[in-house]
């Protein structure tokens, strides 16, 4: 699993599919249900971190779910689709909304289950409808209800169903100036170092209540730098931590415990981690 997550770390899985379409997909399910074995689905592994023993069971990489639709005031983006991607390809063609989302990694499916956040807005935002498939192989078309979304938070974490695609509200503008601000907002990401080194972005969500942001308060510790092992809270920014020399995802797990419980010691502020931890962690 290593070279399908940003960290790039990560054991075996028992079983990998790259299903081309939904009755692929479907068929998968079934059979995994049959004989017993769990599922994991995978979007771009861009906020990930798998356990070095690996993910038991199937893992399904849903990238062939790439479909790219411009409908009138609707844009319709396979859940596969890497968001990038996608909101460049509608900028350049003068559709706006999603293009706050430029430079961040992950799918569009992986941003939906987050709810991914940056300069303000959040893809709920712009979500028109979601069509998902359920454990039994069943496709339908979820309404968007405001009150089920919320920071870092969507109706999907409850693991009743897979996204498949979805439609979101775009406003016509000016593909110059679109294309102008995203590559803007990439900069901005370079600035802060989030490519320098393999990571997952920000590793612990920012909760207003703090009053400042996560990675101020793990600066104020004497945080930035520590290490175990080849990770480490990086230099230039207290919610990163990188993948520096080889590491484990063991060390990463460590690195995140520390800093977590020397905030909580120092400034009595339970941090909650945005990095997920996925796979067979009771191993080793």
């Amino acid at each position: 699993m290593w070279s399908h997550t940003s960290f790039l770390i990560g054991g075996n899985a028992d079983f990998f599919a790259v299903p081309a379409d939904l009755e692929d997909l479907r068929n998968l399910l079934i059979d995994a249900r049959h004989v017993d074995l769990e599922v994991f689905i995978l979007g771009g592994g861009s906020n990930l971190l798998v356990a070095d023993s690996g993910i038991r069971g199937l893992v399904i990489d849903m990238r062939n779910f790439d479909s790219f639709e411009s409908r009138e005031k609707t844009l319709v983006l396979g859940s596969g689709l890497p968001v990038s991607d996608a909101v460049w390809r509608a900028g350049s063609a003068g559709m706006g909304g999603l293009d706050f989302l430029f430079g961040m990694p992950g799918t569009v499916g992986g941003g939906l289950w987050m709810n991914a956040r940056c300069y303000g807005a959040q893809i709920s935002d712009f979500v028109s409808w979601v069509e998902v498939m359920d454990w039994e192989g069943r496709i339908g078309k979820m309404p968007v209800s405001e009150n089920e979304w919320g920071y870092k938070k969507s109706p999907f974490q409850r693991g009743e169903f897979i996204i498949t695609r979805a439609g979101f509200e775009i406003a016509r503008g000016d593909s110059e100036r679109l294309r102008h601000a995203m590559l803007g907002r990439r900069e901005d990401r370079l600035s802060k170092g989030h490519y320098r080194f393999p990571c997952a972005g920000s590793a612990f969500k920012n909760n207003k209540e703090f009053g400042t942001s996560s990675g101020t308060l793990i600066d104020r510790c004497g945080m930035k730098g520590y290490r175990v092992g080849g990770a480490a809270v990086s230099a230039w920014h207290g919610n990163i931590v990188i993948n520096d020399q080889g590491a484990a995802a063991a060390d990463i797990e460590t690195v995140l415990s520390a800093v977590a419980r020397r905030v909580e010691t120092e400034i009595g502020v339970q941090l909650e981690r945005e990095i997920l931890l996925v796979g067979d962690w009771n191993n080793g």
